[in-house]
């Protein structure tokens, strides 16, 4: 059977990339648990070899159970990896969470990838930013560029539902991934960010999934209160009295006074959505009274 149009485009723009990666001496892929990045580290695999490697950031914002899905994701590629620790949480610029809070975040990040690239002697820093990241606003971007990262995938024109057919045609298990933000992106611009407040959130996003199997959901940090946020696929796992007196129990425990639940919003990277806009009256209040 002759291979279908889309997947011929598909393999091509694949050639495409592999082609523009095998240009460098060498390279370091910034690997986060997504399908972007995953696909642009197994495409760097093809045209490099042994000469890159991925590196995954390590820090207080990184939402629990990421670090694993990279570390599978390289045993499957067959990439060498290494884990970097980064300490964007204690600059001054990156607490204070201002509507470009990414800039600074990524800024940290490509210092630290170009480092691990000079110490290994690559030319390249390459990260998974594709077509429909370049119609959002990404103060990450202005990052990149400055670090003179590249783009393999803007470069060779993937759209982001081509990046996870491609994933998939590949055996990658991450391409069909929910996208997972830094932790930092739960927390409304202009409200300090504290280690206290990311663990907090990371423990509350890990609580809800484990209660209800959902897959995408978010858990904003609203002080007291814990706005949960899930996808149209898995609000109705929520639709359960007893699942939300448990899950509003639970996050008591940790912290939270009240519960909201609502659909996923898709804020830009220069908003975040703040309590109330599109969300339910709260179902659960775990106040004392």
């Amino acid at each position: 059977m002759l291979p279908s149009p889309a997947i011929t485009d598909l393999q091509v723009k694949m050639e495409k990339a592999v082609d523009i990666i095998g240009r460098f001496n060498g390279a370091v892929v910034a690997l986060s648990a997504g399908v972007d990045s995953s696909l642009v580290a197994a495409l760097a695999r093809r045209a490099l070899g042994d000469r890159v490697v991925a590196v995954t950031a390590l820090s207080e914002s990184l939402a629990p159970g990421e670090m694993e899905v990279a570390q599978k994701t390289a045993t499957k590629i067959g990439i060498r990896h290494i884990i970097a620790a980064t300490d964007e949480v204690h600059n001054a610029s990156y607490k204070a969470n201002p509507s470009n809070r990414c800039y600074y975040c990524k800024d940290t990040l490509y210092r630290e990838l170009r480092w691990q690239a000079d110490k290994s002697g690559f030319e390249a820093v390459l990260d998974g930013t594709q077509l429909d990241d370049l119609a959002e606003i990404r103060p990450g971007l202005l990052a990149a560029r400055e670090a003179g990262v590249r783009s393999p995938l803007a470069e060779a024109g993937f759209s982001k539902s081509e990046v996870r057919e491609s994933a998939r045609l590949l055996g990658l298990e991450v391409w069909d991934k929910p996208a997972m933000p830094c932790l930092s992106s739960r927390i409304p611009h202009g409200e300090e960010i504290t280690v206290q407040k990311l663990s907090q959130v990371g423990e509350a996003e890990s609580i809800v999934k484990r209660l209800s199997g959902a897959r995408d959901i978010r858990v904003r940090h609203h002080g007291t209160v814990a706005a949960i946020e899930a996808s149209q696929e898995d609000l109705p796992l929520f639709h359960d009295d007893n699942l939300m007196r448990e899950v509003g129990e639970e996050l008591r425990r940790i912290g939270f006074a009240n519960v909201t639940l609502g659909p996923r919003r898709y804020p830009n990277r220069q908003r975040t959505v703040e309590l109330g806009q599109d969300h339910l009256l709260p179902i659960v209040s775990t106040s004392s009274q």
